[in-house]
């Protein structure tokens, strides 16, 4: 498996409107595919984000409390 070339990361996006409730990764973490990511809080539910394959996190654009919306950026996994 050829590594991503840098810039070619796929940003994990928010798929509801709601608040970071944690962020369970920081940038330059490897992850799994299945990890969480962060945990996203909407209508008084925790909702697990996960990562959609093995990488590294290449960035990480939000924090808790930060209001979220549908296809808001959250984080980048190269």
């Amino acid at each position: 498996e050829t590594p991503a070339p840098v810039g070619a990361s796929d940003p994990v996006t928010a798929p509801l409107a709601g608040t970071i409730w944690k962020v369970e990764v920081s940038a330059g973490q490897v992850v799994k595919e299945g990890d969480v990511l962060l945990i996203l809080e909407a209508m008084k539910m925790e909702t697990e984000i996960r990562a959609e394959k093995d990488g590294v996190v290449a960035s990480v654009s939000v924090k808790p409390g930060d209001a979220v919306q549908v296809g808001d950026l959250l984080i980048a996994v190269a």
